[in-house]
């Protein structure tokens, strides 16, 4: 079996049954701690919660994916059986899943938690979709084709970005930065979940996401769609984000609204003292 030629296509049907079981399992179970691949100074209930949801969810998008293309790498965030049945060759895409962003949100109650998914080539994120259900909207997004926005039956929505992006940003571990951020003058982002900050950040409602330690799941996955959009990506000195052949956790992740805001805060970062 051939490459589809639409990408997005297949990240939408493989990732919205996943939001079905989602819709439904919201409200019924919990978050449990899960061992983290960070030492203790680095995580937090957040970065280490896991439910059953998270499983199951992955599982049933391995399915639907395979069922278009078993030639594939997998990169997913859980253990689970079917990450061993795909054929993938270094030569083959990459598939990346993240089944429950913002876990600890879902369990909560929250609306911002979101399934993503995504295509990679050579170590480029080339296509990818984030799918929020308890909302019902898709992010889609490939390179040099924009940003569109639907819900699960296919209604085409308006995706909307701001000309001025809001005054906010999102940080995790770089406290360090944050006089940077107080030059700005942001205020900080109340978002439990990865890839709704960078949906965020799409739109121009988040101006500066700043993470350290940063795993692909979590931020490669809706790069395409920040930069798409007509935001900017880059790792701690301004350049292009290089990931690693196992897509391990790259040291600093950066994203920007607006390219103007990248190169304000690269200006400060240069003028301040910071080690």
């Amino acid at each position: 079996m051939g490459e589809p030629n639409n990408l997005l296509e297949v990240l939408k049907h493989a990732i919205i049954p996943g939001g079905i079981i989602l819709n439904h399992l919201q409200g019924r179970i919990e978050n449990v701690p899960k061992e983290s691949d960070l030492p203790d100074s680095k995580t937090d209930a957040t970065s280490t919660a896991h439910t059953i949801a998270d499983d199951l969810v992955q599982e049933v998008v391995l399915e639907v994916l395979h069922s278009y293309m078993p030639h594939l790498r997998i990169n997913a965030e859980e253990s689970t059986p079917r990450t061993k049945i795909f054929r993938g060759e270094p030569e083959n895409l990459c598939f990346h899943l993240d089944p429950l962003d913002g876990t600890y949100s879902y369990t909560q109650g929250r609306k911002d938690h979101a399934i993503g998914a995504a295509f990679s080539r050579n170590r480029e994120f080339i296509a990818s979709a984030i799918y929020f259900p308890a909302v019902d909207r898709v992010y889609l997004s490939k390179r040099g084709a924009g940003v569109k926005v639907e819900t699960s039956t296919g209604e085409i929505l308006a995706f909307q970005r701001k000309v001025e992006p809001d005054a906010f940003y999102s940080q995790k571990r770089t406290e360090k930065y944050l006089p940077i951020i107080r030059e700005l003058g942001l205020a900080q982002f109340d978002s439990m979940g990865a890839h709704h900050t960078m949906v965020a950040v799409a739109e121009g409602r988040v101006s500066v996401l700043m993470y350290h330690l940063a795993s692909p799941h979590d931020f490669g996955i809706p790069q395409v769609i920040v930069e798409e959009a007509g935001g900017v990506c880059t790792d701690l000195n301004g350049e292009a984000v290089e990931y690693s052949d196992d897509f391990a956790r790259v040291p600093w992740f950066f994203a920007f609204s607006h390219p103007r805001i990248k190169d304000e805060f690269f200006r400060l970062l240069g003028s301040m003292s910071i080690q």
